[in-house]
């Protein structure tokens, strides 16, 4: 009887022990204000659909229409399992989550409101330099992306960046060239 009861003890500390580990840093991170960015197109989402979709209907590449149609479609879109994971592991560790979207705003109220949960703070920037104002201007210690001019961007901020790995079916067209900038990459990130 005593060998059961030092066993869940054993487990209690345990528990207590790791409990105590995450409200610590759940505390600190969250009085510090740290924030994690994300890249959302080939970074949290394949949303390759989303792009077809909105040139099946004609659009013009760039107008507000075409816009409109990309950010409305992201039904169509699917979640990468390993950045979305990583952020919810961020998160759940008291850092907020931000995320980037190198898109017009039109149509993106219902994109923001559909990741409104593990995104605290959603930016749509149509330039590199709205980018980078805001990852400077901000609190950031991680910078994910998929694209070579979201990591640059980054660096020029001092954010430490993650290369996301992006799909193989993708069509968007940016530059991508993994390990160029001497970056770390999240293995698995891909699919």
């Amino acid at each position: 009887m005593s060998g059961f009861f030092m066993k869940w003890l054993g487990r209690l500390k345990t528990f207590s022990m790791v409990a105590g580990a995450w409200g610590f840093l759940f505390s600190v991170n969250s009085l510090i204000g740290f924030q994690a960015a994300f890249e959302y197109d080939d970074g949290l989402s394949f949303s390759t659909p989303a792009f077809k979709a909105a040139e099946k209907d004609g659009l013009e590449q760039g107008s507000p229409d075409y816009w409109n149609a990309v950010n409305r479609s992201y039904a169509y879109e699917s979640l990468k399992p390993v950045p979305w994971l990583t952020a919810w592991a961020l998160k759940a560790l008291g850092v907020k989550i931000a995320v980037f979207c190198d898109r017009g705003s039109e149509g993106s109220d219902s994109l923001e409101a559909s990741w409104r949960r593990l995104a605290d703070y959603f930016f749509l920037n149509k330039t590199e330099n709205e980018k980078y104002r805001i990852l400077e201007k901000r609190r950031f210690i991680l910078y994910a992306g998929a694209s070579d001019s979201g990591i640059i961007q980054a660096r020029k901020a001092g954010v430490h960046p993650l290369r996301l790995l992006r799909s193989p079916r993708s069509v968007l067209t940016y530059d991508y060239h993994p390990g160029k900038f001497k970056e770390r990459y999240l293995p698995l990130s891909g699919f």
